[in-house]
């Protein structure tokens, strides 16, 4: 499924995708549009991969963030394209307190930018272990915590994760060695996870990272030249404003509170994930511009209909990845 993959590179969100519902498409001369809502979990694989969405495995349900994204998506077979000119993706935590009552022992969720020094600690220890091991003439330093959960069985624990950034080391002397710090433009070059675990006296550290590919692939496999990113070409001048990249967003939203556990307070409506897509707003249709790249004659740019409501087409939804109550969409 082709805008999964576009969707997640051009989300910036590690999630999956089982699709929820696909209205049936729209012909437009040679090609389609399509309109697609799918409901989504995250996945433990950092956006910065690149790693194919079926390659990344849905986070444990403590950790879960699940919700829905719609995307408009055009196909041209005969001209090679493959295109999303617009998405929008809401999603939330799994409930915090109906986790604890299903597993009162599992990890929970702390905040990243916390105080709490276990959380320090964790991070600087782990990452202390994995210079010792891994490290050969440069060094890992703390880019951003992306994630951290705390676990009391024998004693406190601390899980975390984080993106690393480095630089170069050099030896002065025997048994000596100097490190720049990073630069003022750093990136992040990997994804690292830890854990500091406390028992009594004893004290366990680990530490492992996941590295970003800094090169580009060789071959492109079986990826469509419409999912790199292409140099930016100059506009004819009587073109009309042409839409360069998707247009789109996600947001994050708190977990949702379980009425039930909010004494009198009185049942409102709500809508548990309001996502929306307002690229055109003709109830008729508007063109849409494609980028120049694409080199389509006027008379084939597609007409694009206000994002669809009701029912899709009679194959979805499709049957859940995942059927857990807990993560699955209202």
């Amino acid at each position: 499924m082709v805008v999964v993959q576009v969707l997640s590179n051009a989300s910036g969100a590690d999630i999956h995708f089982p699709a929820s519902m696909v209205h049936p498409k729209q012909k437009t001369g040679s090609g389609s549009v399509y309109y697609f809502t799918l409901d989504v979990l995250e996945t433990d694989c950092h956006v910065l991969s690149k790693k194919r969405w079926k390659d990344c495995t849905a986070r444990h349900l403590h950790e879960a963030v699940y919700g829905q994204c719609k995307a408009i998506f055009y196909i041209n077979l005969p001209k090679r394209i493959l295109y999303l000119p617009a998405y929008n993706c809401t999603v939330r935590p799994v409930s915090r307190r109906k986790i604890v009552r299903m597993c009162p022992d599992c990890p929970i969720p702390i905040r990243i930018n916390s105080s709490e020094p276990g959380l320090s600690q964790a991070v600087s220890q782990s990452l202390e272990k994995i210079n010792k091991e891994i490290a050969v003439g440069k060094k890992f330093y703390l880019f951003q915590i992306t994630q951290a959960f705390f676990q009391w069985v024998f004693g406190p624990a601390y899980f975390v994760e984080y993106l690393v950034t480095e630089a170069p080391c050099t030896k002065s002397l025997p048994g000596s060695e100097t490190c720049l710090q990073p630069p003022a433009d750093f990136k992040p070059v990997g994804l690292c996870r830890g854990s500091l675990s406390k028992m009594n006296l004893d004290k366990h550290v680990s530490g492992t990272c996941e590295f970003f590919q800094t090169q580009p692939p060789s071959a492109p496999e079986s990826h469509p030249p419409e999912h790199q990113d292409p140099p930016q070409l100059a506009l004819p001048s009587t073109a009309a404003p042409l839409q360069e990249g998707p247009r789109g967003s996600v947001q994050l939203l708190p977990e949702l509170v379980d009425e039930n556990d909010e004494g009198d307070q009185e049942k409102k409506p709500f809508v548990a994930f309001p996502v929306h897509i307002d690229l055109m707003a003709d109830p008729l249709g508007e063109v849409l511009h494609l980028p120049s790249r694409f080199m389509l004659d006027k008379e084939e740019m597609p007409i694009v209909l206000p994002f669809p409501e009701g029912p899709g087409s009679d194959e979805c939804p499709g049957p859940a990845e995942n059927s857990n109550p807990l993560i699955l969409p209202p």
